[in-house]
């Protein structure tokens, strides 16, 4: 496939007059983006250590996703494989590009068996995701095992490392460079607290990178938001700060919420949310929304029955869903 030819692939940025895209030239945003967003990826590449040449970025981690989809996977005759319970897009993408999409049960601590997912690949199978730490569950799976499923697979690996900051577990970008079959996509929707503006970046090898680069809509991220990201990037202290905050914020809370005599189960987690288990979910779900609170059901996943998945906020949002779960249980 040739990839199209777009106005700012010549040159992007500059002190140049710009007769070549029929763009109005007046006003503030009226020229069209950089369709590679090499500044984000410029810093990001020293922030990663990664080569700009390995990443894709998108708008949000979902496109990155999408997109490897539509590279790896033939439509009506490929699959991919994932653990459940997990991450609901991975389904809804599969469906999109007519993709059959088989699953794994997790073990009942949800952990994953490496050698039963390996044993459900299927001649078919040209990709494997794994979220890690896991949505809804909040687990994060030991970079290792994960590094292990990628040793023995010939397709795809794609490590969705959405709450990786959380987790304080190793990236597998650090791996990139031993393994083409290996895909990272993060995203700025959770820990860098950009999620209106729809950020995502994958970190691949080059070869894919490239091609996945022909397949993507040219201008995918607008100039407004790598402009953001830019200045958001520049910041990487305050990140730390934040990370650590709602890190320390989910112990406290997790820690509270555990004392409640109707809550079964508090789940550990290595995320920016947890989960937990009560009989009274459903009461309790409508309860806290009828005094402005906001928790999201996951009662019908896979193995979580009666469960219900809490973000973390700021100290005041906590404080404040603690103690209206306190005197639900009165």
């Amino acid at each position: 496939m040739e990839a199209y030819s777009a106005a700012r692939d010549l040159v992007s940025k500059g002190d140049y007059v710009f007769l070549d895209a029929n763009e109005n030239p007046f006003g503030t945003w009226n020229r069209y983006p950089d369709p590679l967003q090499i500044d984000p990826k410029t810093i990001l590449a020293k922030i990663k250590g990664v080569e700009v040449a390995n990443m894709v970025m998108g708008n949000g981690s979902d496109e990155i996703l999408d997109l490897v989809y539509r590279v790896a996977c033939n439509p009506q005759k490929d699959e991919a494989l994932s653990l459940a319970p997990s991450y609901g897009m991975y389904y809804t993408l599969a469906n999109l590009n007519d993709v059959k999409f088989n699953e794994v049960m997790l073990n009942e601590d949800f952990s994953f068996s490496t050698q039963r997912l390996l044993n459900a690949v299927t001649p078919n199978t040209k990709m494997i995701i794994i979220c890690s730490p896991n949505n809804p569950t909040g687990i994060a799976y030991p970079t290792e095992q994960i590094i292990e499923v990628v040793k023995n697979f010939k397709g795809l690996v794609v490590v969705d490392e959405a709450y990786n900051d959380f987790s304080g577990v190793e990236s597998c970008i650090n791996y990139l460079k031993d393994y083409d079959n290996l895909v990272v996509i993060q995203t700025f929707s959770k820990a860098w607290g950009l999620a209106s503006l729809r950020a995502g970046v994958g970190y691949m090898s080059k070869e894919l990178a490239a091609m996945i680069n022909k397949v993507k809509l040219p201008y995918n991220m607008d100039g407004f938001t790598q402009k953001s990201l830019v200045e958001k990037l520049q910041d990487v202290e305050g990140f730390k700060r934040t990370v650590k905050l709602l890190v320390s914020e989910r112990d406290r809370f997790m820690a509270n919420v555990a004392t409640l005599p109707y809550i079964e189960k508090v789940f550990r987690s290595d995320a920016n949310f947890f989960m937990i288990r009560t009989a009274k979910h459903k009461e309790l779900q409508q309860y806290m929304i009828n005094n402005g609170v906001i928790l999201r059901s996951r009662h019908g996943m896979p193995m979580c029955d009666n469960c219900i998945r809490i973000t973390v906020g700021t100290p005041e949002q906590n404080d404040l869903a603690f103690r209206l779960m306190q005197k639900f249980g009165k």
